[in-house]
């Protein structure tokens, strides 16, 4: 009777993890990835990082909009005339966009920070479920890409601060800043695009989340969600 109370009272008590505030867990996120996202799965949150997001995303855009209008307008110029457009046709079909291109432009980079991440988490999900064999749910998924986002407010600011500067949208974060500028209809610039230091960046941090969820090594992750996006990225250029 006494060896068994001696037991008892050596086997070690397990106290749950601390919980991590919001606040925590966005600055976790850029100095402690696996410390936030061992907060995430026990408990997943998504709808502050995201809106951060939203917000920055349309602040940024708004800023950087009438350079953003002037420089789609002359893409939109040159792509019409390599399709050998009239000089009317081209008129008719800029003062159209020129019309609706403001809006739709301010519109469309918050949408799109909105919505991605439900495709995304989607998409994680099946990687990490279907290819890697774990068993996580989408809220957790969804979680812990919504907080790899706030990586995108660094991405924006960047991005607003070099088309600013260089009053163009045509801006580069990748290996094709290393090519001519000129260059950007070429396949293989758009291939060296595919290579953006940001997006590398949320790929491994993507990768760390998944190792925490599935209780694997980072590397399968980091090699599955990296074939996914070179997938996704051949096949987006290829229509471009």
């Amino acid at each position: 009777m006494q060896e068994t109370n001696n037991k008892n009272e050596a086997a070690p008590i397990e106290s749950p993890p601390p919980q991590m505030s919001v606040l925590a867990k966005i600055i976790g996120i850029f100095l402690e990835p696996r410390k936030t996202f061992n907060a995430l799965e026990k408990k997943p949150d998504f709808i502050i990082p995201l809106v951060l997001v939203v917000i920055v995303a349309f602040i940024l855009t708004y800023i950087s909009s009438p350079i953003l209008q002037q420089s789609t307008l002359e893409m939109s110029r040159e792509r019409m005339m390599d399709q050998g457009m009239t000089e009317t046709q081209i008129q008719l079909a800029l003062e159209q966009q020129q019309k609706y291109g403001k809006i739709g432009g301010l519109i469309a980079v918050p949408l799109t920070s909105l919505l991605s991440p439900l495709i995304i988490a989607a998409v994680l999900l099946f990687a990490g479920n279907i290819l890697l064999g774990g068993n996580a749910k989408y809220k957790q998924l969804f979680s812990l890409y919504c907080y790899t986002s706030l990586i995108d407010i660094i991405t924006y600011a960047v991005r607003t601060i070099l088309i600013l500067i260089k009053q163009d949208i045509r801006v580069y974060t990748s290996l094709a800043a290393l090519l001519p500028p000129d260059y950007y209809k070429l396949f293989w610039f758009k291939f060296a695009n595919i290579f953006d230091i940001f997006v590398i960046w949320k790929i491994i941090v993507v990768s760390i989340g998944m190792s925490v969820l599935y209780r694997i090594s980072t590397r399968k992750p980091l090699i599955t969600v990296s074939l996914i996006y070179l997938i996704f990225a051949l096949v987006s250029i290829s229509f471009l």
